[in-house]
This record gives structure tokens, C-alpha cells and sequence, in this order.
């Protein structure tokens, strides 16, 4: 049976409809997704039409893209992601959940890239005194354990952070986009206050980062599908401005709950 839903993440809402049952239960769990009569017009980001059946199991995280004058195509062994010229229609189709949770990381990531409203930046975010605390790093850093460490610190991202950036501040969102953490109930912005990018350590100490070091360690953390060199200039023009307001730090940490101690 064909359904639709409203999901709201960060300030945008996506309208989707579907008559997956996987699907259909999948939004509803991990985006909170609300089911819509048809009678209903609601206002919209983004339309969306979600599919399963598609491909095969994961393979890698290869995407491939291809942007006409009509349409940009995001393809993987296990997903296949349709948007218009406008970024505004989307069909999606998936092959089972694990593509469904990465297909939604890349249209997101997409589309607040493509209206320069912010980034998708691959990091674990914490809530210290109602401020903002990024972690990044490459795999195996630390993320994962800088959030078992915080506890009982709120817990904005664990994978994904939602970074909303302007000339006037930037500021972080719940992020949906998770990996080890259920989705709390955490409204609102929250400034960001610094960006860590993790290095495990026998000792901690933080050490800022230089402009254009720390501008390339954020750049390295985006979730971006490179394919057009004005998108690309609007990724890097973002990150700029985020290294321009928020202090970069290398963070040497020990695996205890010590390093708040260099941060707060």
C-alpha cells in the first residue's frame, strides 16, 4: 500500500511517499517520520519517492556520479539516487536498509551543499553546557569512543554531524543520521564551539591547528560526492567560513573521559 510522511531534518521537510513496508517502517523508527493522509498538501524541501527492490548487497562505498543538464544520478551497488535539475524531486531506490540509511546521508548532504545552507561533516558531536563539541577523525580515530567516554553528555551526532553554517555563526542539529545511538529528543541549535580532530594518545593535550590546516582537515570529514567543479568551490567556500569562526584543534586523547579536562 502506497503511503506518504513528512521527515524533518534540521529545518528542511522531505515529503515521501512509498509502498515499501521496509521502508515505511525504517523512516518512522530512525526519522522520525509522520504518516500524511493524501489529502494533505503540505509544504516541502524536498519530494521524495523511495523504492526497494534495487541492486545488490553492499559492495563498497564507490559512488558513482552523473549530472546532466536535466537530472543528477547517485549511483552504488546498492542504491540509486534520481534528483532533478532543481534538487527538488527525488525518486530513491535501495536495496535494503543499510542502503536506505547511506542513501539518505548522500541526498541530504547533496542538497544542503547545493543551497549552501551547511554541511554533512563524518564526526561525532557532543552537548557540553548547552555548546556544541565536534569530533573528527579518520576511521578508527576515536569517534565512536569519545561518545561512550562523554556519557552522560547529550549526544548530537554519532556518525553525522548537521552543520549550519552562515557570516552570522554556525550552529549544529540532532542529526538522524546515526550509527550506534538511538535519536533523542534534543531541539533546537546549539553554537559550535570547537572542532577536535582526534589522534589517540597516552597523554591529552589539544593544539590548535593553523587556517589552512585545520580548513583542510574539515574539508577532508565532508560528505561530498565530488562532480561538478561549482559544487566542489561551494563545499570549499563553506569550509572556509567554518574555519574562519571555529577554532581547529589536534586532540590527543587518552581513552578515558580525562580529555573534557583540555576542552571545557
Amino acid at each position: 500500500m502506497i503511503n506518504r510522511f513528512i521527515i524533518t531534518i534540521a529545518e528542511h521537510k522531505l515529503l515521501v511517499t512509498t509502498a515499501s513496508d521496509f521502508v515505511q517502517a525504517y523512516i518512522r523508527v530512525k526519522y522520525g517520520a509522520r504518516p500524511l493522509p493524501f489529502t494533505a498538501s503540505p509544504e516541502a524541501d524536498l519530494i521524495v519517492t523511495m523504492e526497494e527492490g534495487y541492486g545488490a548487497p553492499f559492495e563498497n562505498y564507490q559512488v558513482d556520479v552523473n549530472a546532466t543538464s536535466e537530472q543528477t544520478v547517485y549511483k552504488r551497488t546498492d542504491y540509486l539516487i534520481e534528483m532533478d535539475h532543481a534538487y527538488r524531486e527525488i525518486r530513491i531506490y535501495v536495496h535494503d536498509d543499510f542502503a536506505l540509511k547511506h542513501a539518505m546521508v548522500n541526498l541530504y548532504s547533496a542538497y544542503i551543499t547545493r543551497q549552501q545552507w551547511g554541511l554533512l561533516i563524518h564526526s561525532s558531536c557532543l552537548l557540553e553546557q548547552n555548546r556544541a563539541y565536534l569530533f573528527a577523525g579518520h576511521s578508527g580515530a576515536g569517534k565512536s569512543t569519545v561518545v561512550q567516554l562523554s556519557w552522560p553528555r547529550p549526544i548530537l551526532s554519532d556518525e553525522a554531524t548537521i552543520v549550519k553554517i552562515s557570516e552570522h555563526g554556525v550552529v549544529i542539529y540532532n542529526s538522524p543520521f546515526r550509527s550506534d545511538t538511538e535519536l533523542p529528543d534534543i531541539p533546537g541549535t546549539y553554537p559550535l564551539t570547537a572542532i577536535q580532530i582526534l589522534r589517540q594518545s597516552p597523554d591529552n593535550r589539544r593544539l590548535r591547528m593553523g587556517g589552512m590546516e585545520g580548513l583542510q582537515s574539515v574539508l577532508h570529514r565532508v560528505f561530498y560526492w565530488a562532480h561538478d567543479p561549482e559544487e566542489t568551490k561551494k563545499v570549499f567556500r563553506m569550509c572556509k567560513l567554518l574555519a574562519e569562526q571555529v577554532p581547529v584543534y589536534e586532540m590527543y586523547f587518552q581513552k578515558n573521559n580525562t580529555f573534557w579536562e583540555e576542552i571545557s
